[in-house]
């Protein structure tokens, strides 16, 4: 996104919250002509820090407002998330699998059976 599409993003999500630029403003903390210089692609989009400031006022997740910067790659933060599900299952099975280590032979021979029956279908 381009400094007047994120502008023209963040003049529609002032808008959205019938918001003025001075009341974006006292908000956030962020200068009024700082933000109308955004608004109008004048300026690079903001940092972080001021993102940070604009997110609440603005009802916008701070991460969509990274997204939409260009600051946060959209598909390198599904990466994460997906790691972070994978990380979980993994966790579970070998919580599992140490449940079934300290079972007796006969009952894990069953559960081993049963895996077993599964992995047919």
């Amino acid at each position: 996104m381009d400094n007047v599409e994120f502008g023209n993003y963040l003049r529609n999500k002032r808008e959205e919250r019938k918001l003025s630029v001075r009341q974006l403003n006292t908000y956030s903390g962020v200068s009024h002509s700082y933000i109308s210089q955004v608004e109008r692609g004048n300026r690079g989009v903001p940092s972080p820090d001021i993102l940070k400031k604009l997110s609440k006022p603005l009802g916008v997740d701070y991460e969509e407002l990274m997204v939409k910067a260009g600051h946060i790659d959209v598909y390198s933060k599904e990466n994460a998330e997906n790691k972070e599900k994978r990380d979980e299952i993994i966790e579970a099975k070998l919580k599992i699998a140490e449940e079934i280590i300290k079972l007796p032979e006969d009952k894990r021979k069953i559960i081993e059976d049963l895996l077993k029956t599964f992995k047919k279908d």
